[in-house]
């Protein structure tokens, strides 16, 4: 049998109990499915509270790993994260400034912690986090999708149109501006070219006034 590496999870009984033995029972998988040696290695586990606890256990008391974990959970039961309901997803809500990314991203964390996760109710509260009238929203409405995974596939495309919307408008001010920025001394030119072609117009304006005032001297 390979030589088991000693798990680098350590618990001290301050979190949840149970995302301890998830983390171990990955580990000692990789190795082997021996109960002996699983309840052997545990305690290599345990720091602070944790190893306080273990060493507080009477001797020949624990038969199988099914006892040891369930008396540890039992023993840091008040750790343990309170179950989320689906319901609660209803109150995720998208920001004003919220990109969708985020928003998609913010209510996946949160339904990936419910066990027992009903998936209409999922897709109704992602819908309802939405601002009404939104693109996506209202394909959400037309389309019947009965699975949360299934519309978080569906986001990919919005997400993509909604960041090039975003990067266009971004261009649209800088290409604005660069034309403000200009060369001052192209104006100034324009500027001086339609002040001289003005002046010549007076000039010749006065000229002909100035011929049509004159008495001719070859008129009888």
């Amino acid at each position: 049998m390979e030589k088991i590496k000693i798990p680098t999870c350590k618990y001290d009984g301050k979190t949840d109990p149970e995302d301890h033995i998830s983390a171990y029972e990955g580990h000692m998988l990789l190795y082997t499915d021996t109960d002996s040696v699983w309840c052997k290695v545990f305690p290599s586990t345990l720091t602070g509270l944790g190893q306080t606890w273990f060493k507080s256990i009477p001797p020949t008391t624990v038969f199988d790993f099914r006892q040891l974990t369930s008396m540890f959970v039992t023993h840091f039961v008040r750790n343990k994260r309170r179950d989320k309901t689906t319901g609660e997803l209803m109150s995720v809500k998208k920001g004003e400034t919220e990109s969708l990314r985020d928003y998609v991203g913010s209510f996946n964390a949160e339904a990936v912690t419910i066990p027992t996760l009903q998936q209409e109710v999922a897709i109704l509260a992602l819908m309802t986090g939405l601002k009404e009238g939104t693109p996506f929203r209202s394909y959400l409405g037309r389309k019947k999708l009965t699975s949360l995974i299934e519309v978080l596939g569906k986001t990919n495309d919005f997400i993509r149109g909604e960041e090039f919307d975003k990067a266009s408008n971004t261009k649209r001010p800088a290409a604005e501006e660069k034309d403000k920025e200009k060369d001052p001394k192209d104006d100034k030119y324009r500027k001086d070219k339609k002040s001289d072609t003005s002046n010549r117009r007076e000039e010749s304006n006065s000229v002909k006034k100035g011929h049509e005032g004159r008495p001719d001297k070859y008129h009888n």
